[in-house]
């Protein structure tokens, strides 16, 4: 398990798939960390409610082990992959506090369009005393335009600056890497190579593992 050693300095967390995890998933939590000055960046593969992975949580969690080595300030976290059900954030973000305490700063990284659809989530109100959040843009979307009028009050305070550790909301508008974990394995399947795509060491693991290509007997 890892241990925290922190006073006052932010953690991001950025949860996700990882199906496979990229260059994108990591340049965002990079990002994060030089401009919100974080500690660390914990990435947390999800168990998604609303649909099934190609990989296994322990696999997805095994590529992003392998993403992290030699890189102190990312981290990866098994808290989703050990829990046999699906597992929603606000679960998560609780335990984390359970065992960082309330000090901390926490910050959920989130995509523009996650967030317009925050409303939606198990138990979300309970967010805004759990953390902060960091929402990256997307192309197309507006955010002041499609705003949903119960994040108006989350989404009136951004870029306020706050020694708060939580109930804060920041534009992470940093450059991104248009990488796609699905277009990563259409690739695989297709027999093509999405080296340079994703780090080496993970592409290693897909090709001695055979993940994302077709099984015999399964389909045409």
């Amino acid at each position: 398990m890892v241990t925290y050693a922190l006073k006052n300095q932010g953690v991001g967390i950025l949860g996700g798939s990882f199906d496979p995890i990229h260059h994108g998933h990591l340049r965002l939590a990079e990002e994060a960390i030089q401009r919100l000055q974080l500690a660390r960046v914990l990435l947390i593969p999800a168990r998604p409610w609303q649909r099934n992975t190609a990989a296994s949580p322990e696999q997805r969690y095994s590529m992003v082990e392998l993403a992290c080595r030699g890189q102190d300030r990312l981290i990866p976290e098994r808290l989703e992959v050990d829990r046999i059900e699906p597992s929603y954030t606000v679960d998560t973000l609780r335990r984390l506090r359970q065992r960082m305490g309330q000090a901390i700063p926490l910050w959920l990284i989130v995509g523009a369009d996650a967030f317009l659809r925050l409303s939606s989530w198990h138990n979300w109100t309970a967010l805004e005393e759990l953390c902060h959040l960091a929402v990256v843009p997307r192309p197309g979307i507006i955010l002041d335009q499609a705003l949903p009028v119960q994040l108006k009050s989350w989404w009136d305070r951004r870029d306020q600056h706050t020694d708060h550790a939580a109930g804060s909301l920041v534009l992470l508008d940093a450059p991104q890497l248009e990488i796609s974990a699905t277009a990563i394995r259409k690739q695989i399947l297709e027999g093509l190579s999405p080296r340079y795509l994703l780090p080496d060491q993970v592409l290693d693991y897909i090709e001695v593992v055979g993940l994302y290509k077709k099984q015999e007997g399964h389909g045409p």
